[in-house]
């Protein structure tokens, strides 16, 4: 449970949750994320009345996936739950997620919020669609959403995936399920209703943090890319945009698209050498063609070596090095 300036009920909540799970063998770790306020000494005082509830103190506010992760490091458990620390969520899903893992023989089981049951301001549904569908576009992840604070994932899930990930706020869910996804994990959505306590038409969530949230997306995709991937070197690049020419000419023989342009006289000149303009038609068209076709292939032998020398890199620990398994 990430905590940051919830002193204010931080203790009643973790007693709340303890109350609820105390029927499994189970921990809680809270994970005091550089709070301003009395969070860390009220999470005290609830570890003094249950001796499983875990406080980890982090003097500098880190971000909620810093405070995920550094809670992770320090469990024991064989699955793991994440869970707001301001129980928006309910943790009675806890154990209705548990049963769904179960009994879908998943590997993960996200909380999404449920669009019947949750009522938000307008502008904060707003802001989640654009996000949604900005997610279902990029990535095409078999999840409508990432972003609910509630997940339950197996420990070597997290083992695997987390190693590989950089961000640390507010995409850091997106980042994660991508890894798992690449992994071949089976991830399955419960739906959850929210509570929705805070103030304002966004809540904590700031309209700056929607724009942020967008950057780290476009990072996460760029790091997930087939181009982060091939890693492409200039001699690559260089063989790329050879292709691109020879795609060019070919079009050019095939089509005789510019016999009926009318270029200016300077652009006229430099079209008369390129385009052998010099040469009767007959001859000319033919020549382009099969001058841009074995360009073509030209290029993609050399993209094709380069390409089996992609494959055979060693895994370089990071999201577009994941294999699936």
């Amino acid at each position: 449970m990430p905590a940051y300036n919830e002193g204010t009920h931080i203790f009643e909540n973790l007693i709340r949750v303890n109350n609820l799970v105390k029927k499994y063998n189970c921990e809680i770790i809270v994970v005091d994320d550089g709070s301003h306020d009395n969070t860390y000494l009220e999470c005290k005082r609830a570890a003094k009345v249950y001796k499983n509830i875990k406080i980890i103190h982090s003097p500098n506010n880190q971000g909620k996936g810093a405070s995920l992760f550094l809670g992770f490091e320090k469990s024991k458990g064989e699955l793991i739950a994440f869970l707001d620390a301001d129980l928006e969520i309910s943790p009675v899903y806890i154990s209705k997620m548990l049963s769904a893992l179960q009994r879908n023989k998943a590997d993960v089981i996200a909380g999404v919020k449920d669009p019947i049951a949750n009522h938000f301001p307008f502008p904060r549904r707003l802001m989640s669609s654009l996000y949604r569908k900005s997610v279902s576009f990029l990535f095409g992840l078999n999840i409508s959403d990432t972003q609910t604070g509630i997940k339950l994932f197996k420990r070597n899930v997290l083992e695997e995936s987390i190693p590989r990930l950089q961000v640390s706020r507010f995409a850091f869910d997106l980042e994660l399920l991508v890894a798992i996804s690449r992994f071949g994990y089976k991830i399955v959505e419960y739906p959850v209703e929210v509570l929705y306590q805070r103030k304002g038409n966004l809540g904590r969530m700031k309209s700056s943090h929607f724009f942020a949230a967008l950057i780290d997306t476009i990072r996460i995709y760029f790091r997930a890319s087939f181009w982060r991937w091939l890693e492409p070197s200039a001699g690559t690049q260089l063989w790329m945009i050879i292709f691109v020419f020879g795609v060019f000419l070919a079009g050019i023989g095939f089509a005789k698209i510019f016999s009926p342009i009318i270029l200016h006289p300077t652009l006229d000149k430099v079209s008369y050498i390129i385009f052998l303009r010099f040469i009767p038609s007959t001859i000319r068209d033919p020549l382009l063609a099969i001058a841009g076709i074995f360009t073509m292939l030209i290029a993609l032998i050399q993209l094709n070596k380069r390409l089996l020398n992609a494959f055979a890199r060693k895994d370089r620990g990071d999201l577009a090095g994941i294999l699936r398994k």
